[in-house]
């Protein structure tokens, strides 16, 4: 992990020269472990001459077995030893990830400083994040593997079943299968709770004739992945079949619309607007997708919003569209794919049949 971590460091190193910057002051967790390889709590401190991570006692070892290369600070509070790291190496300009650290804490920084200047920067790191490298795009496959055999297991075990021990079940699939945890909290949305998108799985028992939205992923050395099938027990109505095949015919337009330089937004519309075209786009009220990465959203993101972001050879991203109706229920479906030169390729096998 050294290899690829002092990779990533020079990379902000280079870009920290172009913005007249002598330091980058981390606190998203996610940013400092793509740096670092550290997975615990703390703020991290790059500059030219190397990367202190600032933690405390209870994860002092955990940091010195994660990163190796790195000076661990822990004997105080975080931002109290990453001033005194920034005063003592006698820092000019330095950036400060604004996203991410409270008024409170910028407030404590500004007042603990000796001449360093902090200048809010936007996310750098959670920009080249959203391209994987080889061994990234590695444990996201594997991650969803573990998910798509894990769904595979629990679909027989559906009927019956309440939508809170079909989630748990799910969980359970998945560690035994080797993943660490699940990438978020588990849905299963049966009947009518499938028209809420990020439903909360209840004590509602999956009956004869229920459409079941299943939202799922697993997590491999702290990468995720996603997924979401919509099924059905029993047999579907007319109503349920058209609706289905409008969300897999709007996501197979748009999986097949991936591509390096395609713009995120265009992307989006390929099946928003054939969702519109079945009279359905007014129920389709979120983004196409996001990235996949150390969490389950990143960037990019590919909505209406998206402005003229693009897709680039290495990102993970999801295609999701959706039909969400009050009363009647929902439909999911949602693919992991990764940008490849040629076009794409998709990292999710877990099968689509209702």
């Amino acid at each position: 992990m050294s290899g690829i971590t002092t990779r990533r460091q020079e990379m902000v190193r280079e870009w920290l020269e172009e913005q007249g910057l002598d330091a980058l002051l981390v606190s998203a967790e996610p940013n400092v472990r793509w740096l670092t390889g550290f997975a615990g709590e703390g703020l991290l401190v790059l500059d030219a001459s190397g990367v202190s991570i600032c933690t405390d006692s209870r994860y002092a070892i955990q940091a010195r077995d994660e990163a190796p290369d790195a000076e661990v600070l822990a004997d105080g509070g975080h931002l109290e030893q990453a001033i005194g790291r920034l005063n003592a190496d006698g820092v000019g300009r330095f950036g400060f990830e604004s996203a991410y650290l409270s008024y409170a804490s910028h407030r404590k920084l500004c007042e603990g400083l000796d001449e360093a200047e902090p200048v809010p920067v936007e996310d750098k790191i959670k920009r080249l994040r959203a391209v994987k490298d080889e061994a990234e795009i590695a444990l996201i496959e594997q991650a969803a593997t573990i998910a798509d055999r894990a769904f595979v297991a629990l679909r027989p075990m559906l009927p019956g079943m309440c939508e809170r021990d079909a989630a748990f079940e799910l969980h359970r699939l998945m560690v035994k299968e080797g993943a660490e945890k699940p990438s978020f909290d588990i849905i299963v949305a049966s009947g009518p709770n499938g028209a809420k998108p990020h439903a909360c799985p209840c004590e509602r028992r999956i009956s004869e004739g229920d459409f079941i939205v299943i939202d799922w992923g697993a997590v491999v050395e702290g990468y995720c992945s996603d997924c979401t099938r919509t099924v059905i027990v029993g047999q579907p109505d007319g109503r349920q079949r058209e609706i289905w095949e409008a969300v897999r015919e709007a996501q197979l337009a748009a999986i097949a619309g991936v591509r390096p330089g395609a713009v995120c937004r265009e992307v989006d519309e390929i099946a928003r607007g054939l969702l519109r075209e079945r009279g359905f786009d007014r129920e389709f009220g979120h983004g196409l997708g996001h990235g996949v990465g150390l969490q389950v959203h990143e960037l990019p993101v590919l909505s209406q919003r998206s402005e003229d972001a693009a897709l680039e050879a290495g990102m993970v991203v999801t295609v999701e569209p959706g039909v969400y109706i009050e009363d009647w229920g929902g439909v999911r479906l949602e693919e992991l794919v990764l940008v490849t030169q040629e076009g794409h390729r998709s990292l999710t096998a877990a099968p689509y049949d209702l």
